[in-house]
């Protein structure tokens, strides 16, 4: 067979069900043999698209998302998908294709290195010139991707060695590195489990690594009686309806969030699974810390200290830490706390749809187990703060990175990871501009994910920052309406608008046995104030 086959039998054989990409000339014998192989194409509009669907996949499912793409201009087009990938901690394999052998160096049509253009955002990256070492080098990156803590990696083939005869008798067996546990050291076990004990007042610090986690981690709140804090990013691992859940901390925090991570009868604070990064800590805040003992866990050594200097940094597989504290912590004999009201009361300040009051009402109207994707833009800080995940819910976003887009293009891979569950994205006309045309992936690909698109014809986060920092804007900031609703009927996508909150009660029947995307456009101007923006605070000072 050829080498192009094997490649896909090496991915078959790592449980890879779905490829995302754009087929080239460079990668035509990859694609060819996909008629070969049990593993569906997803063709994307742009590279970047399948970048943020492959990351957003692996993300949510743990498993390897793979992309298939030209070198040089394809892989280039995809570089922010790559770095959202790198910042997402997400396991991604990028095959690109090459030119041939013989043409290296003589400046061959859409000949460039991307071995090396891509070796600062991937733990792997290398182009395989020996026809020999193919499958090797491709087990070691998807190894490598699939080692804790995740990323992407990157492997470049020369399109004459894919065409290649492959005549090796291999053993196709393949060990998924993510099923080993990185076990902490039981000396900082036993430290911690003294730091909870001896703690009056403790609060959980719940980040993105707690993903598939959620009950492990409600189960120690309340053998603890701890209320729990969410950063963006691991919004939706607890559900807000848990009691002891005070809702997001960090970029726009609930009011009920803030307020707990800031007071002083908290004397431990337990993290778990984050980075500390900018989006999580209000702008590295040390009032999160002061006056408290300080645990964090992560499997990601480089995370434990790089922001704050706590007092136990533990390096280990929260799958293992939170089983041994609940085991070995005294349980809590007192009244669970009444938690208070996750944000104040509404306050009509501004003039037309309200985002708050969207955000507050929009889980009425599509099914409880809807996973939702945001992307960036002012009305995320609406989103953070407002949005109440049920129970059987779940959210993603990559809010490290920041890609305006990428939810668009990731709810792709999204959907993918449970075909049966239902998928909602809220993105701004901004975002839309830039990356909607993978809502056209999605239709044709017969994906029933409801669009959000919230269109105040501007760069809001730009004016309205702008205006804060500046006292002034600059009018290009704001742009002419364009009906994004009459756009997407235009091709075949089911669209409707709301222009006033009344509106909301149509969204359940609008979305009702949808049998491919649906677009549902909410008209703002721009006036409701967005909830506190720390980061422009910062940015001020």
């Amino acid at each position: 067979m050829r080498i192009s086959n094997s490649i896909l039998k090496c991915l078959k054989a790592a449980d890879v069900k779905h490829v995302f990409g754009i087929p080239a000339g460079t990668v035509s014998p990859i694609y060819d043999a996909m008629n070969d192989e049990d593993i569906l194409p997803i063709v994307t509009k742009n590279e970047a698209g399948a970048a943020y669907a492959a990351a957003r996949y692996a993300n949510i499912s743990g498993k390897l998302g793979v992309c298939i793409v030209a070198g040089a201009v394809g892989v280039n087009n995809m570089i922010n998908g790559i770095a959202d990938a790198a910042r997402a901690k997400a396991p991604v394999l990028i095959i690109s294709g090459y030119v041939n052998r013989w043409q290296i160096g003589k400046g061959a049509l859409q000949e460039l290195d991307t071995e090396n253009i891509l070796k600062p955002i991937t733990k792997y990256s290398e182009t395989i010139l020996d026809e020999n070492k193919v499958i090797e080098s491709l087990k070691k990156a998807i190894t490598i991707a699939l080692t804790p803590p995740h990323g992407p990696v990157h492997i470049s083939i020369p399109l004459d060695i894919q065409l290649m005869q492959f005549e090796e008798d291999i053993n196709w067996d393949f060990l998924n590195p993510s099923d080993k546990i990185i076990e902490a050291n039981p000396n900082d076990i036993k430290e911690a489990t003294d730091i909870i004990n001896n703690s009056k007042h403790g609060v959980i610090m719940v980040g993105k690594g707690c993903r598939r986690l959620g009950d492990e981690v409600v189960e120690l709140s309340k053998h603890l009686n701890w209320p729990i804090i969410t950063t963006p990013e691991g919004k939706g691992v607890i559900p807000s309806t848990y009691k002891l859940n005070y809702g997001n901390f960090g970029y726009s925090s609930t009011d009920a969030a803030l307020n707990l991570a800031y007071s002083e009868d908290v004397d431990c604070l337990l993290i778990l699974g984050t980075s500390l990064g900018e989006s999580a800590t209000c702008n590295f805040n040390t009032k999160l810390i002061e006056g408290k003992k300080v645990i964090h866990v992560d499997w990601d050594k480089k995370e434990l200290g790089k922001v704050f200097d706590e007092d136990l940094k533990i390096h280990g597989d929260l799958r293992q830490v939170v089983p041994e504290l609940i085991k070995n912590t005294q349980k809590s004999v007192e009244e669970p706390a009444i938690r208070p009201e996750l944000n104040g009361d509404y306050v009509k300040n501004h003039t037309g749809v309200s985002l708050r009051l969207f955000l507050d009402r929009i889980t009425e109207f599509v099914p409880k187990n809807t996973l939702y994707l945001s992307d960036l833009g002012e009305h995320m800080n609406f989103v953070f703060k407002y949005l109440n995940i049920p129970e059987e819910g779940n959210f993603e976003v990559n809010l490290n990175y920041a890609a305006m887009g990428s939810a668009i293009g990731g709810a792709v891979g999204a959907y993918l990871v449970e075909e049966k569950r239902p998928v909602a994205v809220f993105s701004g006309d901004g975002s839309f501009f830039m990356n909607g045309t993978e809502i056209l992936t999605a239709k044709e690909n017969n994906m029933p994910i409801i669009y959000f698109i919230i269109n105040n014809s501007m760069l809001a986060y730009v004016d309205h920052g702008h205006k804060f920092l500046y006292g002034r804007s600059l009018e290009v900031f704001k742009q002419e309406r364009v009906s994004i609703a009459d756009m997407m009927n235009a091709v075949g996508v089911k669209s409707m608008r709301i222009e006033s909150i009344e509106d909301i009660i149509k969204i359940a029947d609008f979305t009702k046995d949808l049998n491919g995307p649906c677009v549902i456009e909410i008209i703002t101007d721009g006036t409701e104030p967005a909830p506190i923006m720390d980061r422009l605070k910062s940015l001020k000072n």
